[in-house]
């Protein structure tokens, strides 16, 4: 890019300065977010994948928990074993295809994942944003992530449907509802 263009210049410049702040924001919240879960002994990627496997109910597998997170199958089998280590999940044999594994929560799992949904510091801060402007950045981010999942060629998952059915307690907490009760 050349100089010599003011405009494509400034509007270089502006579109740094978001990213920037995008990328400072995120790992700001990604900071707070481990610091929160310290104390329950999990990190944000596992609360994440507790998240997804409550969710997905029955139909949680280790390839639609890369699909949900975005995440290389491998990067996923490496976190899940780590997971399965410390007790959190269990994996098992699809009985009725013998290639598909299949997640669930151990009761360990199922007590961290409680605690893991209760981002009590994410709420305080975003709730500085009165409700309109909360819907605005939500619409904001998604139309962004949209435009990048198509450049990239990915397919855009949204949460899980219990998510959509989620319940934002003044507090802070959520009560989510697994795919079995809803």
């Amino acid at each position: 890019m050349k100089k010599n263009n003011p405009n494509a210049y400034e509007s270089a410049i502006e579109g740094y300065k978001l990213f920037f702040l995008l990328r400072q924001t995120a790992e700001a919240i990604h900071k707070l977010r481990e610091n929160e879960l310290r104390k329950f002994d999990i990190t944000p990627q596992q609360a994440l994948a507790l998240v997804c496997i409550y969710s997905l109910g029955n139909t949680a597998t280790p390839a639609e928990l890369s699909r949900w997170l975005y995440r290389e199958p491998n990067s996923i089998t490496i976190l899940l074993n780590r997971m399965q280590k410390l007790g959190l999940i269990k994996k098992r044999a699809d009985s009725k295809r013998k290639n598909v594994i299949r997640l669930s929560l151990t009761n360990k799992g199922y007590e961290a994942y409680k605690q893991s949904i209760e981002f009590q510091t994410f709420y305080t801060i975003i709730n500085i944003l009165p409700e309109r402007k909360r819907k605005q950045l939500y619409s904001l981010l998604t139309t962004i992530r949209e435009e990048v999942f198509n450049c990239l060629h990915l397919e855009i998952n949204s949460p899980p449907n219990s998510m959509d059915n989620a319940i934002f307690e003044p507090d802070g907490k959520i009560n989510i509802r697994s795919n079995q009760e809803l």
